[in-house]
């Protein structure tokens, strides 16, 4: 177990009130911008945009009233029960940036296709795309990492919670006790298996629509230079939006799930974990408002 201040778990409270307030209006200024200065030549995409933004509203909103906590107590431990909503709504954002680079994509390669955004029948894939990835980190939070009130294990995190930040949480704990009494425990072994899965494969997606995407741009001839720009700008900015969720949700889930598994120490990053996670709808709005010419 890792010991942290207590003055820095105050500076990591502080800048998660921040992000929360920042969030909210960065994202509500963003949804501003791209409805009164969209260009038309955007198209479908603008509401993506604002679909982003919305959502990025909504994500803010969350933590900011669940206010969540994790700690780590030779056992992995996923904090209160909410917490379980809380991560599971981290992989709409990359689930919807796998869908703008598909967007991207076809925007390049098969402009025809880009019709299927306007359509209900593909509007409704989409969502059910994203729905399916929270759906399934939920499930496996709430059935794969419950931990009963009187087990060891949730005692334990109870207390550390409890010396962290003074609030004293009796039930709710979703706990993955990895080696309990000394002997290898396979249920929390899978659901981690379950979590890296999602992650590298979102990853693996998004960069394969991303070089494919940036190879069709290279190659196009029958679009003018300007058009050329365009995307490349456009896919820049999709790549900094990427690179967000990466930095600020997926290294600290996989961090923070997978060194317990290993025996190797989280070196604070649990305590600076929500911090991380609150700062990236923020953020998000911003390199938006900063890389789009029509926003600035």
């Amino acid at each position: 177990m890792y010991l942290i201040s207590q003055h820095l778990l105050e500076v990591f409270s502080i800048v998660e009130h921040v992000n929360v307030g920042t969030g909210i209006i960065c994202n509500l200024i963003l949804l501003y911008l791209v409805r009164k200065f969209s260009r038309a030549s955007m198209g479908t995409y603008k509401w993506l945009l604002k679909i982003f933004a919305t959502y990025d509203i909504f994500l803010t909103a969350v933590h900011g009233t669940i206010n969540h906590q994790v700690v780590i107590v030779n056992i992995t431990t996923f904090a209160a029960y909410m917490t379980s909503f809380y991560c599971a709504s981290f992989t709409v954002p990359f689930t919807l940036m796998i869908i703008h680079f598909l967007y991207r994509y076809w925007a390049i390669k098969s402009p025809d296709r880009i019709i299927l955004f306007s359509r209900k029948p593909f509007q409704f894939l989409c969502a059910s795309f994203s729905i399916s990835g929270f759906v399934t980190w939920f499930c496996l939070c709430v059935f794969g990492l419950t931990g009963a009130v009187d087990d060891p294990s949730t005692i334990a995190a109870r207390a550390e919670y409890f010396r962290r930040y003074n609030r004293n949480v009796v039930d709710s704990y979703l706990v993955a006790e990895h080696w309990k009494d000394g002997h290898f425990n396979l249920r929390p072994a899978l659901v981690l298996l379950f979590f890296d899965t999602i992650i590298f494969g979102c990853i693996t997606l998004a960069t394969t629509l991303c070089i494919l995407t940036v190879h069709h741009i290279a190659q196009a001839q029958a679009i003018s230079a300007y058009s050329k720009y365009l995307h490349k700008k456009l896919l820049k900015t999709l790549i900094a939006q990427t690179v967000l969720p990466v930095v600020l949700v997926y290294i600290p889930y996989f961090c923070i799930l997978t060194l317990p598994f290993l025996m190797i120490p989280d070196f604070g990053l649990t305590s600076a974990c929500t911090a991380f996670n609150s700062s990236f709808p923020a953020v998000d709005a911003i390199i938006v408002i900063v890389l789009m010419k029509d926003y600035r």
